[in-house]
């Protein structure tokens, strides 16, 4: 069975790896200074730190349109594919999930919405799974049985370097950012297990507190899942990522990086400059 694999711009690969793993990759749309961008099409990662770090006003982000994974799937049809995976932001973030669904409803070839739960590098993680197993299942239905075992042992930890941007989106109380920023403390966040929301994990003092926490959970998540494969996401802060895996080697973690990539427009816009994300999963292939 000839199956595809489409993801949306928040899995934030780098642009070229879509193409050369051969995924499909549907864009949200950004608004910058009433400007709108395909992400990722239209404006690069970069290009969009340097327009919201001049920008008075935040970012806002929209989900593809239902006719925008029509044309997907009609494209694919006429390839010759007989099935397509869908894997997309996690539904309590956008709506992306949703216009895939419809599109699929009335699609030429069978396609399957996977409820993810998950974004950034961690859905960057499970796409990853997916380019592997289409290789190896017989059926769209051993597929998304394989991608749900993987999603439910994936974790991800999203570190913003400052709360400005989650208050600006109201996703933060103000009054707890002021005095997280007053303390020099950064919130440890993930995404919630059973539905995928933007939830509290920790909270670490400074730099050096991130870098020890990350790894405290990096390492628990190890002891209990064995060798991990680790997909790593930021906002141009490379000093804190290298910081973070030089922590890990010297605490004899067993570990792989897959990918060290930029966080795309969606989630940077949330999160803001100097973000971190770690996400990870089981590095067994069975």
């Amino acid at each position: 069975m000839k199956i595809a694999v489409v993801t949306d711009s928040t899995c934030d690969w780098a642009f070229d790896t879509y193409a050369e793993r051969n995924v499909e990759m549907v864009p949200l749309k950004i608004q910058v200074d009433g400007e709108s961008f395909a992400d990722q099409i239209e404006i690069s990662t970069e290009e969009f730190y340097d327009r919201m770090i001049a920008s008075d006003n935040l970012p806002t982000t929209s989900q593809p349109s239902p006719l925008d994974f029509a044309r997907v799937f009609e494209r694919l049809a006429g390839q010759g594919y007989d099935g397509a995976v869908c894997l997309h932001i996690a539904a309590p973030l956008s709506g992306t999930p949703q216009s895939a669904q419809i599109a699929a409803n009335d699609a030429p070839i069978d396609v399957r919405v996977l409820d993810t739960r998950c974004t950034t590098a961690e859905l960057g993680l499970l796409v990853d799974r997916a380019c592997e197993l289409r290789e190896q299942v017989e059926s769209l239905d051993d597929m998304c049985d394989a991608l749900v075992v993987f999603r439910d042992e994936e974790r991800i930890v999203l570190v913003p370097e400052d709360l400005t941007n989650l208050v600006r989106g109201g996703r933060f109380p103000e009054e707890a950012a002021k005095q997280a920023g007053m303390l020099n403390i950064r919130m440890l966040l993930t995404l919630d297990e059973a539905e995928g929301k933007v939830v509290p994990v920790g909270k670490a003092k400074g730099s050096k507190g991130v870098v020890k926490e990350v790894s405290a959970y990096i390492q628990n998540y190890v002891a209990e899942h064995g060798p991990a494969r680790l997909r790593v996401a930021h906002c141009r802060n490379t000093k804190l990522v290298e910081a973070l895996l030089s922590a890990l080697r010297e605490a004899a973690v067993d570990f792989e990086v897959t990918s060290i990539d930029s966080c795309g427009a969606t989630i940077a816009t949330h999160l803001g400059m100097g973000a971190i994300g770690v996400a990870m999963a089981p590095a067994r292939r069975e």
